[in-house]
């Protein structure tokens, strides 16, 4: 599913503008950020991703993706993000009008 390769590609490379497009602006990112509940918006993790360089070990892959209709979800696993960090994420996804999936929500655990 091209949009998950996309979010691996402006995670790694810092691209906001790509991370905002695949991104609903209305999306839910949420998870456990050690001992931190954090539930917000996409631009919090957008500004990390800007700000902060991936890391020369990052890697991430998408492990599934389920598809019915015009709605999906989809795990994608990263490994040393930013500090090092691994995370599992799950993602919703929808299909728009244009055709173009698009995250609704990220549900992310880090290790």
């Amino acid at each position: 599913m091209r949009v998950l390769n996309d979010y691996i590609k402006a995670t790694r490379d810092g691209d906001g503008d790509i991370l905002r497009r695949i991104f609903h602006p209305d999306a839910m990112v949420a998870g456990w950020f050690g001992s931190d509940l954090l539930m917000r918006n996409p631009e919090g993790f957008i500004a990390r991703a800007e700000s902060t360089d991936a890391g020369p070990d990052y890697q991430a892959c998408v492990a599934c993706v389920n598809v019915l209709g015009d709605t999906a979800t989809a795990m994608v696993t990263e490994d040393g993000l930013w500090e090092g960090w691994s995370f599992l994420n799950h993602f919703h996804l929808v299909r728009d009008k244009t055709g173009q999936w698009i995250i609704t929500a990220k549900l992310f655990q880090r290790d």
